[in-house]
């Protein structure tokens, strides 16, 4: 591994066979603290930057030979981030930096590893695809109306009675009360 500088005054270690680049925490930590603060956007879906390396084989932290976590990365980004549990250092694959770089995130790397980064990405996956699952079911057409109306009854202040009123009311053909809400 070869050391050089891929920002002004953050070294990192780079692979001569794959581009791949090693960050050390304190490398990183020490460049951070001279930027200028960021916030991360929320999360959400865009195209994909790199290829999804979701079924990469475990990598072993060059500093204490244990096995690297793997962490999404989220914002449109289909690939993961490799961190040493022992050093706290990140493993990036060729052209992972320059991606991070283009959504804002090189300077946040270090969130991307907490925990309410990762469930907040979980969350907006999971809305994502109820949303195309619904949209899918209902037909397009129905389904953005039946959004719009989703939204007005978010603010409504009288929503649970309106949800309860839906759910409850008797079906007109048969004046019975329908009990298959969700078939």
């Amino acid at each position: 591994m070869q050391l050089r500088e891929i920002e002004v005054g953050l070294e990192a270690y780079e692979c001569p066979k794959s581009g791949g680049l090693w960050i050390p925490l304190q490398s990183y930590l020490a460049w951070k603290e001279r930027q200028p603060q960021a916030t991360v956007a929320p999360v959400e879906s865009c195209a994909p930057v790199l290829q999804d390396d979701s079924r990469q084989r475990a990598l072993v932290c060059p500093e204490s030979g244990r096995l690297l976590l793997r962490y999404r990365v989220g914002h449109g980004l289909q690939f993961h981030l490799d961190r040493s549990p022992a050093t706290g250092g990140v493993w990036l694959d060729k052209g992972e930096w320059e991606a991070l770089k283009s959504k804002g995130l090189h300077v946040a790397l270090h969130l991307i590893f907490s925990a309410a980064y990762q469930r907040q990405l979980r969350t907006s996956e999971y809305v994502q695809r109820l949303t195309e699952t619904f949209r899918d079911r209902i037909g397009a057409a129905d389904f953005s109306k039946v959004a719009e109306f989703a939204a007005w009854l978010v603010g409504h202040p009288k929503r649970r009675d309106i949800c309860c009123y839906l759910l409850d009311r008797p079906n007109d053909s048969s004046r019975v009360y329908n009990t298959s809400y969700c078939r």
